[in-house]
């Protein structure tokens, strides 16, 4: 039996933190399934956001890419995904998206269904040590590789 991956995100843009989630996922398990959050649950915290058409065409032409795999990738409307109705051995999270996967398992306990071992990945740190984010690169601050783009006041 194949080992199943749960990996969620706006991703947009995909940046370096993103792919170091994708990276720690395939190392556990070529089925990985990418939940993408629609256009509507990723605008209520991103102010602007790419079309979900196009933030999966991105992420599967990555995966693609990199990995040599078509991946599946599931809409995700709230933060749970399918992770209440589908089994999955394993789900790969962030520092900041730790606490979601933890009341994932809290809620699939009250289904009676078994948790889900969660693999927590270190922030991909940009050049002022700071996580690289979304929400930083769409404000200019940084650009996706984590490199300053504002100009240094003298």
């Amino acid at each position: 039996m194949d080992v199943k991956v749960a990996l969620g995100g706006t991703f947009d843009p995909l940046h370096e933190g993103h792919k170091r989630l994708i990276r720690k996922a395939f190392n556990i398990s070529k089925n990985v399934v990418f939940g993408v959050t629609s256009d509507e649950m990723a605008r209520k915290r991103l102010r602007t956001v790419l079309p979900y058409s196009v933030r999966v065409r991105n992420l599967k032409d990555y995966v693609r890419r990199n990995y040599g795999v078509y991946p599946e990738v599931v809409k995700i409307d709230d933060p749970y995904g399918k992770t209440l109705e589908e089994d999955f051995d394993y789900i790969v999270v962030s520092p900041e998206t730790y606490e979601t996967a933890r009341k994932i398992n809290e809620k699939r306990l009250e289904l009676g269904k078994r948790p889900i071992a969660v693999v927590v990945v270190d922030f991909v740190l940009a050049y002022d040590g700071k996580p690289i984010s979304a929400t930083r690169i769409k404000s200019g601050e940084i650009d996706r590789f984590g490199f300053n783009l504002r100009p240094r006041r003298s």
